[in-house]
């Protein structure tokens, strides 16, 4: 472990001692916050009535449970209105204390507590060949939010919802509804934490780096839950499985940057290990069905899709692997009733906000509250959400699934066969089970979502068990070596593919001139990021100023009170216009609303309109009516002296 840390700090010194200095005081941090509430969730285990369990089963299953008490500790605070640092510290402190006296229980001078369910293979040294790609992950967290990936819009998602949302709770000082943004009605586990951080560091730019590092320590988890669900279909899985999961390139993709995946994933393959203990059966199993329910419901709080591509698939493998018809309906019942109790504060807050417990989904069943959802939204979120057999038809959509699934290098071309060859070798009731998950999973996300890649991450959850598989019960030292030389050949692939994308993400130019933006935020709050030029007037604004922001939804770095929407809400520009008979009137709204300038992102709109659409009612028409009403024109922005202007800022001004 020593020398692991060390050759990771010295990769990561090798490429920035500012981003080392991040990863020690801002990661640190974070890895101290979880660390407490992943011992402190052993205790929930125990409470279970699962304390004589091997050490490894019940710390990562209680790690597991004990984060997720964490996210939704940090919910119940935010919607109390209590999120301010004494209260956040003293509830960290007991929890501190609680993982703290587990740990002295558990790893003391005096515990006597049996040891995990077999010895640990020889080669440990082969965890050394995670450094890399633990280097990869942490320097990406340690570059400011919208730098990384190119394929993510520069972290779109990020800057527009999963630290923005989190960051107007922050604000406000509590959670509650958010009306122009519907990503924040989505179940936000993972942004929980991001909360906590920025109440922790006191602002929610400063915990940005903080926050996104958090992903890097859920990744940790997620690796020594696929080690232990491996292990526990046989002693010699484990190792094999957990570098596999390591040097996946998809892991590290997604640890570096505040996106959801990695918290699902951890927590539904801590849900896995938690099934197996429960099909293995005993006089327990019933209460680790329970576990492996509450942890499945906890990995759907981190994503909506976790429903149909965790916990539906999950349910099927657990079904598969008790045979017994009693036994198997005890155990689904208990894993559903589980899944439900953890999920069920997310669909509490969605049925009292807009009236669906899964809005903006099932909204032809569901409804919603009026105002908040209609037809012409639905129309736009469909249209944006739809598989692409529906707008394609079959032989497309078959083409971009393949490419997005198996014909991704991220996903590791040699984990797919190593998985193959795990199946093939040892065709039993656990690679029945793992092969029915998968088989669900792929087919939902096939059939039910838009093929992104980052969605097809899921199938990890199967498949790094069963490429696990493929030294299971090889008793001759060659076999064995042919397949941990197969894994290490595929490593150096996926390497090769991580390198890649990082090497492009942050060397610019022909010349490949480093990019030195490692904690450096202020390139975005100053304006000086290429794209961001208008933050720099915009932030510069006095106190009194509120800014409405018109295509621009990535609001996260804006440090002014502003009013927006996202393209899938309805702009409160646009209300204000279907309401008003002229553009005088428009003005006098916004100036009624306390808005005091106006800032027009012209490249978001068109991008949006020619995507996913944008509200008709907000064009250049209305504009320039409001220009001619009163409207200022008191700034344009350009990328480059050489570039056509992408936003125009407006002054609102006094009224008449």
């Amino acid at each position: 472990m020593v020398v692991f840390i060390l050759l990771t700090a010295a990769m990561i010194a090798a490429e920035s001692v500012g981003a080392l200095a991040v990863v020690i005081m801002d990661g640190g941090l974070a890895l101290v916050v979880l660390a407490a509430a992943a011992a402190a969730g052993v205790w929930l285990l125990h409470a279970l009535g699962l304390g004589d369990e091997a050490p490894a089963a019940r710390w990562i299953a209680g790690a597991g449970l004990g984060i997720g008490a964490l996210c939704l500790g940090t919910l119940f605070l935010g919607l109390l209105g209590l999120l301010s640092r004494p209260v956040v510290g003293a509830g960290l402190a007991l929890v501190a204390l609680a993982g703290t006296a587990r740990l002295v229980i558990d790893f003391g001078p005096d515990s006597r507590r049996p040891t995990a369910g077999g010895p640990m293979p020889r080669g440990g040294w082969l965890w050394l060949t995670a450094v890399p790609f633990a280097a990869v992950t942490l320097l990406a967290g340690t570059l400011p939010p919208g730098v990384l990936w190119a394929e993510e819009g520069g972290g779109y998602d990020v800057l527009e919802y999963h630290l923005a949302v989190p960051g107007f709770f922050f604000e406000q000082g509590r959670i509650g509804f958010l009306p122009d943004n519907v990503y924040s009605n989505f179940p936000l586990n993972s942004e929980m934490l991001s909360l906590l951080m920025m109440v922790l560091r006191g602002g929610k730019i400063e915990a940005a780096l903080m926050a996104t590092l958090v992903n890097a320590w859920l990744a940790v988890l997620l690796v020594a839950a696929t080690w232990q669900a491996a292990r526990r279909l046989s002693p010699e899985n484990g190792l094999l499985a957990g570098i596999l999961a390591a040097g996946t390139p998809w892991i590290a993709y997604l640890a570096g940057i505040a996106y959801v995946e990695v918290g699902m994933l951890a927590t539904g393959m801590c849900a896995l290990a938690a099934a197996i203990e429960a099909a293995r059966g005993g006089p327990r199993a019933w209460r680790w069905a329970l576990v492996a329910g509450l942890l499945v419901g906890l990995a759907c709080g981190f994503k909506y899709t976790a429903v149909v591509l965790v916990a539906l698939p999950l349910a099927a493998a657990l079904g598969w692997w008790i045979p017994d018809n009693a036994r198997r309906m005890r155990a689904l019942l208990l894993f559903a009733a589980g899944a439900i109790l953890t999920f069920s504060p997310w669909l509490i807050r969605n049925t009292v906000n807009t009236g669906n417990p899964v809005f903006p989904l099932a909204w032809k069943w569901f409804g919603s509250r009026p105002g908040i959802w209609d037809g012409e939204l639905q129309e736009r979120w469909v249209r944006a959400h739809a598989p692409p057999t529906l707008r394609q038809g079959w032989s497309p959509a078959v083409r971009t699934a393949l490419r997005h699934s198996i014909g991704d290098p991220r996903l590791g071309p040699m984990l797919l066969l190593l998985a193959a060859a795990g199946a093939i070798r040892r065709r039993d009731r656990w690679t029945g089970g793992l092969l029915v998950m998968l088989a669900i999973q792929a087919s939902a996300w096939a059939l039910a979502t838009h093929l992104f890649a980052r969605f097809a991450v899921v199938l990890l959850i199967p498949l790094l068990p069963l490429a696990g598989r493929t030294v299971e019960g090889l008793r001759q030292r060659l076999p064995a070596r042919l397949a941990y030389g197969a894994a290490l050949a595929g490593l150096s692939l996926n390497l090769v593919t991580l390198g890649g994308l990082y090497y492009h993400h942050t060397r610019l130019g022909p010349e490949a001139v480093r990019l030195e933006a490692f904690d450096r935020c202020d390139l975005f709050v100053d304006g000086r990021w290429p794209g961001m030029e208008y933050l720099q007037v915009v932030n510069a604004l006095d106190a009194s100023a509120r800014v409405m922001l018109v295509g621009e939804a990535r609001t996260f770095y804006v440090r002014v009170p502003c009013v927006y929407a996202t393209v899938f809400n309805h702009h409160p520009l646009g209300r204000i216009a279907a309401r008003a008979e002229d553009a005088h009137e428009v003005l006098t709204a916004m100036r009624r609303e306390g808005i005091t300038h106006l800032l027009v992102h012209w490249g978001e709109i068109v991008r949006l309109r020619n995507s996913y659409g944008f509200d008709p009612r907000v064009n250049e028409d209305l504009i320039e009516r409001l220009e001619e009403a009163g409207l200022r024109r008191t700034g344009e922005f350009r990328i480059a002296e050489d570039r056509p202007v992408y936003a125009t800022l407006y002054e609102v001004g006094e009224h008449e």
